[in-house]
């Protein structure tokens, strides 16, 4: 990534958008945790199996995520002004 001095903030925003996204995914992957260890203190196994599910979705999410990040930041993908 190159920066301009004349770059009012080193991060486009599409580069912002997906760290903030990467941020939020990684939070809600931790929050996650804690829902599959509260459900199954609760003998839900069925509420532990959705957490899980979510869990997983979210987590395959944040891996494709980052690959966009990182080809953005490349400049791979996305053009857009800073």
């Amino acid at each position: 990534m190159q920066e301009n001095s004349t770059d009012r903030h080193p991060l486009s925003n599409l580069e912002y958008d997906w760290i903030t996204l990467i941020q939020n995914k990684a939070q809600a992957l931790m929050a996650y945790d804690q829902y599959i260890l509260d459900a199954e203190k609760a003998n839900s196994p069925e509420c532990a199996a959705f957490f899980r599910k979510v869990h997983d979705t979210d987590k395959a999410q944040l891996a494709e995520a980052r690959q966009h990040l990182l080809e953005v930041m490349q400049g791979k993908m996305g053009k857009g002004s800073r």
